[in-house]
């Protein structure tokens, strides 16, 4: 499904949904996820990024993708905004992470890493959160009511707001796109460039 180039690694159907399957589980049974509780996503292109999205709608919470170039100051700003109770980010934006989720009083052992990292032992990568449970109970969900998405707008006019997004709008949009583009795409054999930044909306849109 994904080839990532900086990791070297291709990731199948399969690969992805046992990756967020063990995610959302662990979310739930270590971290005791509740419904509608929101996960930052911070970091640059990643493939891992669909298995952390789709780890943290298997526990029923909200993924806010945000600007990996953010400041601390700003990155502060949109994680209390958006109540984040964690954040995944990569190496390369760990010193920002950090210093905007002290600001926002999150805990150090709410950041995890989208990439390796054998340096910042202090910090774990995400499949490395493992569920202490067993049997969990995934949360119900309301597609029409419940949010899939947080994202914010650029701020064109002012502080960056927050656009709430459930699930029924991601799979009408889905729909969209599958409709208008199968007289000449086939998932089959076409490829697509994934050059568009996932933390922005049309980015999410596209994967």
């Amino acid at each position: 499904m994904y080839v990532d180039i900086a990791l070297d690694r291709k990731f199948t159907f399969s690969d992805i949904r046992t990756t967020a399957e063990r995610l959302g589980q662990a979310l739930l049974g270590n971290w005791a996820w509740s419904k509608g509780e929101v996960l930052a996503l911070m970091t640059p292109n990643s493939a891992n990024i669909a298995s952390v999205m789709f780890g943290t709608l298997y526990a029923g919470g909200v993924v806010c993708p945000l600007n990996h170039l953010s400041t601390a100051s700003d990155l502060a700003e949109s994680l209390k905004a958006s109540d984040a109770k964690a954040v995944v980010t990569s190496t390369s934006c760990l010193d920002v992470a950090q210093e905007a989720a002290k600001i926002a009083g999150m805990s150090k052992d709410r950041i995890l890493l989208i990439d390796d990292a054998k340096e910042q032992s202090e910090f774990r990568h995400f499949t490395l959160l493992q569920s202490s449970q067993a049997n969990l109970v995934r949360p119900e969900i309301d597609p029409g009511e419940d949010l899939a998405f947080l994202v914010y707008s650029s701020g064109t006019t002012g502080l960056p707001k927050g656009v709430m997004l459930t699930h029924h709008n991601i799979v009408a949009n889905m729909i969209q796109n599958a409709v208008a583009s199968k007289s000449f795409v086939d998932w089959r054999r076409d490829k697509a460039l994934g050059f568009l930044p996932m933390y922005h909306i049309y980015g999410e849109y596209a994967w």
